[in-house]
């Protein structure tokens, strides 16, 4: 019995020893490709030997390129065992790889870009081309000039672009100098921790090697960006040679332009054969959204696919075609930005029109960029579209039958194309932007080579016709402005000045009372005055250019004052004067006079007319109005107190109508919220409880009859729905019961009997 227990203690003790055996042989293999990985990186012990190497590898990118890469493959697929030798992170581990592969990127670009630097520079013009345009005699034609401006613009672009990189790369420089020194402070607090312990610490060490290959990458950056800048600037002093040269052979072709019909007969062939392209595919385009094409199935035999397919396909058609019509539009303008280019050439344009091109040239080029925008969107959906189809019907997908396979491969197709065309939609976008960014510095170059004299000119007549031209107000279809108010008001007050001048003189002339009465006197004066006025307001009108038929309803005005002229007309030509200056009584007031309320409608020098509430017109001397009483309702607001008085039951629950009343009137847009309204419990009546509700109405904006009503019906509707009963007067009454006592009767029956 003992045996077998021997024998199975034995096998166990044969397969520890072998477990760690293999542990041991693993760990010893492990520890020999690190030693291996990590050996050639560097033999430098202080931070001087690691920036000698490191500077070597600068002048070799490509040996130190396959150094790297031999690395990377090393590490990669042994990232657990390292994090778990050097106690740290796997991702520590995949930073690390990452940094290696980043140096990898920047010796090539070291590389590429020195192999640029030995290489003869690429100009946008070439020599050849130079000379052949500097043999040309003028007159020069406008195709020409349009191609050179391109050559020109294209060139101050490239420098611009220079002038950008060199500043980024500049600023680029200083962080990585910044990120330089701060590595190697790390570097010398590590370097130190690993000479002061005994011992392998692995973790110091692993910090070390980051720590170089950040070094190493500091020291390749600004390699790089040094030939960068280097490269740039000579490129840019060449840049600019050039455009020193082709600058006065531009200016020398602006002044010998000569236009000529087929020039512009070219342009447009461009612009109507491109534009006869894109309704052709236009056409195209709307086929497939017709109900009879393509998309003509029946939707309840679709598959899944189908329903996606045409949904999609049928909205991309729209927006594309939105599009070219767009596109189509911006290229029927250019004839107008070519037109325009030759009227600021040949000067035919003043400074306000070259104003007015500028700012319609802005708003083009801001339209054109939101069109690019679009386009870029656009692209962007149709990429998403594509992700769309392959992620939910690819070949192993249950979604998709054989039929649909094809639909699918047409599909793709179909959006690659589509890209395509977006792609020259970008581009005929850029060229049609291109031509009026030309438009634009070329107005702008015209207009700022004008005066001082001529722009302050341009600037107070181009202000004072302005203002001048400002309309002020219209009579029908009559237009009054600055311009024409301000001279029918000079008449008016000149007219006003010699009324008075007259009436003066008259006043002086008469004043000894012996020639004529101080009354007779008064009302000469009066009238010259009122005739006066009457004359210098006409004119004042007909230099408004304003027909007076446009003011024929003062006629009426003016026969009521005539038909009233009784004998109090005087008194109530100064009574009427008073009221207009005392303005106790104005225009448009809601009154009580003579037991009668209406609104002021109309104040002459003889009557005052007010119109009631029965849409009558009461018409009253002015001096009885000055003389009697007036209640003026909006004297100082338009504002009135309404009551609307009402009953309930006495059963009723007064708190709950009081609460409906209250609700109704905060919802009525016609009653004021301030002053607040107010829900009174008035009395106990014989047969109900009275309830008054209290509140202000603007009669300027509404009747307070109207109101009234409508709070009245609304307090009935809701009263019915809530069961609030509105009684009408009761009377209890009691009849006295005058017979005897049922026992006397029966008594007396029986005495009877």
């Amino acid at each position: 019995m003992w045996y077998p227990k021997a024998v199975t203690a034995g096998g166990t003790f044969v397969r520890k020893t072998a477990i760690r055996s293999i542990i041991f042989l693993s760990s010893f293999f492990l520890a020999f490709l690190l030693l291996l990985i990590f050996s050639p990186l560097s033999n430098a012990e202080t931070l001087a030997d690691v920036k000698r190497e490191i500077v070597d590898y600068q002048s070799q990118p490509l040996e130190r390129i396959k150094t790297l890469k031999s690395e990377v493959l090393k590490i990669q697929g042994l990232e657990e065992g390292l994090a778990r030798q050097y106690s740290i992170p796997v991702s520590q581990v995949l930073n690390y790889e990452m940094m290696l592969q980043n140096n990898i990127h920047v010796y090539h670009s070291i590389y590429f870009l020195q192999k640029q630097g030995t290489a003869t520079s690429q100009f946008i013009l070439e020599e050849g081309r130079l000379e052949e345009l500097a043999e040309k005699t003028p007159p020069y034609s406008f195709l020409l000039y349009l191609d050179f401006l391109e050559d020109v613009e294209n060139y101050l672009n490239e420098a611009d672009r220079y002038k950008r990189l060199i500043d980024k790369t500049k600023a680029a420089i200083l962080r990585n100098n910044e990120e330089r020194d701060e590595a190697e402070k790390r570097f010398r607090l590590i370097n130190d921790q690993l000479s002061r312990v005994s011992g392998n610490n692995l973790s110091n060490s692993w910090r070390m090697r980051e720590i170089m290959a950040k070094l190493e990458e500091c020291t390749a950056v600004n390699t790089l960006n040094t030939a960068t800048v280097s490269l740039a600037e000579k490129e840019l002093n060449d840049t600019e040679g050039k455009i020193a040269i082709i600058g006065p052979m531009l200016e020398n072709i602006r002044k010998n332009i000569k236009f000529s019909s087929e020039d512009f007969v070219f342009l447009n062939s461009i612009v109507l054969k491109k534009t006869v392209s894109l309704y052709d595919t236009i056409s195209v385009l709307e086929k497939k959204i017709d109900p009879a094409g393509e998309f003509s199935d029946d939707s309840t035999e679709m598959t899944q696919f189908t329903r996606f397919w045409i949904a999609n396909e049928k909205q991309l058609v729209r927006d594309e075609i939105l599009m070219i019509l767009e596109v189509i539009e911006k290229l029927t303008s250019l004839r107008s930005v070519w037109r325009g280019m030759q009227d600021l050439l040949e000067g035919n344009l003043d400074l306000p029109r070259q104003k007015f091109i500028i700012s319609k040239t802005n708003d083009y080029i801001d339209d054109i960029n939101a069109n690019i925008t679009l386009c870029v969107d656009a692209i962007q959906t149709i990429r998403e579209t594509e992700q769309a189809v392959q992620r939910r019907f690819s070949g192993e997908s249950p979604l998709i039958t054989e039929g649909d396979a094809l639909k699918r491969d047409k599909f793709l197709e179909n959006l690659a194309v589509r890209k395509k065309r977006y792609l020259s939609y970008l581009v005929d976008l850029g060229m049609i932007r291109s031509q009026y960014m030309d438009l634009r510095k070329e107005s702008l170059r015209i207009t700022g080579t004008q005066g001082n004299e001529d722009k302050m000119n341009f600037f107070w007549g181009n202000n004072f016709s302005k203002i001048k031209e400002t309309e002020l107000w219209h009579v029908g279809e009559y237009p009054v402005t600055v311009g024409k108010f301000s001279f029918g008001l000079m008449i008016f007050l000149l007219g006003i000045a010699i009324t008075r001048y007259f009436a003066y003189v008259f006043r002086k002339r008469t004043s000894d009372g012996l020639s004529m009465s101080r009354h007779s006197s008064l009302i000469i004066q009066k009238f010259i005055y009122y005739t006066g006025v009457v004359i210098s307001t006409f004119f004042g009108l007909w230099s408004l250019h304003i027909p007076l038929t446009a003011f024929a309803f003062l006629g009426g005005a003016v026969a009521i004052a005539v038909g009233f002229g009784t004998q109090k007309y005087t008194g109530d030509i100064f009574s009427g004067m008073i009221l207009l200056f005392q303005k106790k009584v104005r225009i448009g007031d809601e009154v009580i006079i003579a037991d009668r309320r209406g609104i002021v409608e109309e104040i002459t020098l003889q009557n005052t007319v007010v119109r009631c509430e029965q849409s009558n017109h009461l018409i009253i001397p002015n001096s009885k109005v000055l003389e009697g009483a007036i209640l003026n309702l909006t004297l100082n607001n338009s504002f009135t107190r309404a009551e609307v008085k009402i009953s309930v039951a006495y059963d009723t629950d007064i708190e709950q109508a009081m609460s409906i009343m209250r609700e109704i009137l905060s919802k009525d847009k016609n009653v004021l919220k301030s002053p607040p309204y107010k829900i009174l419990f008035e009395d106990f009546g014989e047969s109900a409880l009275d309830l008054t509700a209290q509140f202000f109405v603007d009669i300027k904006e509404n009747h307070e009859r109207d109101v009234k009503s409508s709070i009245r019906h609304k307090i009935l509707t809701e009263f019915n729905s809530a069961k609030i009963e509105i009684p009408f007067p009761q009377r209890d009454v009691h009849i006295k019961n005058e017979t005897k006592d049922p026992e006397d009767q029966q008594g007396s029956s029986a005495s009877k009997v």
